[in-house]
Formats: structure tokens, C-alpha cells, sequence
């Protein structure tokens, strides 16, 4: 039985890792996809998600369906206000507090 050591495995990663390469050099359309389609997808993100500008007053609807564990509201109580803080100093979100998810998506189909 072949004992696998760290330097043994570090070897056969090399070989495999040097096997990998010299098949993807050979390969000139891998390597020019490799290279061409990374650079062609962030451009195509570019077009579509254009950042020309900040988002702000972005309307966000809070729905707390947090029933706690054993009636303790643990996380609620540092989330909420935490967001709320983050917000305050930045002013980028219109939120409102909606008192179930129902009421949330008849908000959400009323918006123009």
C-alpha cells in the first residue's frame, strides 16, 4: 500500500496540474475562450447593469414574521434598527413596515 504523504500528494497534484496545462496550451480555442470570454461577459454585464449613477430613494417594503425562539426576539431586535441605522446614514431606501407578505404584494402590484 503507497503511503500518501504531504510531499506525495503535492507531486501528484503537480503532474496532474502540468498534464492539465500542456493539454490546454495545445488547445488554441480553449485558450483563446479562456481568455475571450471572461473579458466578453464583463462587458456584456456593463451593458446591462449600467452604474452611471447611485441608487437612492429605492422603496423597500419590511415585513417582521420573526415569532423569536421561545418568545425571545433575539436577532429581531438587532436587525431591524441596525438597517435602520445603515440607512439613516446613508439614505438610500424608503423603508415601511408592512404587517404581512399579502399586504407587501398588494404594494408591490400598485406600483406604476
Amino acid at each position: 500500500m503507497i503511503e500518501m504523504t504531504a510531499q506525495t500528494i503535492l507531486q501528484h497534484s503537480f503532474r496532474i496540474a502540468k498534464k492539465d496545462l500542456t493539454e490546454l496550451f495545445r488547445n488554441r480555442l480553449g485558450l483563446v475562450l479562456l481568455i475571450v470570454m471572461p473579458l466578453f461577459m464583463m462587458v456584456m454585464v456593463g451593458f446591462i447593469y449600467p452604474s452611471n449613477g447611485t441608487v437612492t430613494n429605492l422603496q423597500v417594503g419590511v415585513v417582521n414574521e420573526d415569532s423569536g425562539f421561545n418568545g425571545v426576539f433575539m436577532s429581531n431586535q438587532a436587525f431591524l434598527p441596525g438597517l435602520q441605522a445603515i440607512n439613516n446614514q446613508t439614505h438610500l431606501l424608503l423603508m415601511t413596515n408592512v404587517s404581512s407578505t399579502a399586504d407587501l404584494k398588494d404594494q408591490v402590484q400598485r406600483v406604476p
